[in-house]
């Protein structure tokens, strides 16, 4: 990832983003390696489409949430 994707030309492409997780053990962290690709898409100009309403998870904290909004579908198969 952090590797291969900066070397991409991906400038202007568009982008969805899902997650797997587990909202009640991983609550700190619920789906950060969503909110890492994201940040890698959105630095090589990348347009993401799929932002999702937060309402209804259990979770601390996530990379994977901006402006209120997960940057795409996050799932938990456990606990929802």
């Amino acid at each position: 990832l952090y590797d291969t994707l900066p070397n991409l030309d991906l400038d202007g492409k568009k982008v969805a983003v899902f997650g797997c997780g587990d909202q009640e053990s991983y609550s700190d962290y619920y789906c950060d390696a969503a909110g890492e690709l994201y940040d890698q898409f959105v630095a090589k100009g990348c347009k993401v489409y799929g932002f999702t309403s937060t309402d209804g998870y259990n979770h601390a904290d996530s990379k994977a949430v901006r402006d209120g909004k997960f940057i795409g579908l996050m799932c938990d198969e456990d606990n929802q």
